[in-house]
């Protein structure tokens, strides 16, 4: 009679589907299609899989993909995660130790240029044309301006008579009337 009781209760917790919700529903299906419930929630899968079609189709579909999953090619060689790792920061440590490689090679290429100028009795073409440029003297006027400077007050202009002739435009004849 226990029995009964159960699945009497049972019953009506699932009824239609309506009580449970579906991802409630789905991760129980779920975790019985994995062997991952209780003695009391594989019955209850059970019990839900005889009077819900919804969820025997999800079972179903649940079972086609689980099945997949197992006829799945596994890549014949895996590699533990511990050496592609080592092996991610031996490259990096590579790397960094190149690039201070070449830095201090190219720091040290311009030392030896620049200590190899110095010491050579050659100089540059910047140093010679310094030395050899002549410029004229540049000569400053102090008493009397080298252009003549025209005083603004003498300056006279007049409106009504231009210094320039300005051409007038002939006139209409006025139309009468």
């Amino acid at each position: 009679m226990n029995k009964n009781v159960n699945s009497k209760t049972i019953d009506n917790q699932f009824q239609g589907g309506k009580k449970m919700m579906k991802q409630e529903r789905f991760e129980l299906v779920s975790a019985y299609l994995d062997g991952e419930v209780t003695p009391s929630q594989r019955r209850e899968v059970e019990v839900l899989l005889a009077t819900d079609p919804v969820a025997k189709h999800l079972y179903q579909r649940l079972l086609k993909l689980h099945s997949e999953f197992q006829r799945m090619p596994v890549p014949p060689k895996v590699q533990p995660v511990e050496i592609t790792v080592d092996r991610v920061f031996a490259r990096i440590d590579q790397r960094s130790k190149r690039n201070f490689v070449l830095g201090g090679s190219a720091i040290a290429g311009l030392c030896i240029a620049l200590i190899s100028g110095i010491i050579s009795n050659s100089r540059t073409n910047i140093v010679q044309l310094a030395e050899n440029y002549n410029s004229e003297t540049v000569q400053i006027a102090l008493n009397e301006p080298v252009i003549e400077i025209v005083n603004p007050n003498n300056v006279m202009l007049t409106i009504n008579d231009p210094v320039v002739q300005i051409p007038q435009p002939p006139l209409a004849p006025v139309k009468s009337q």
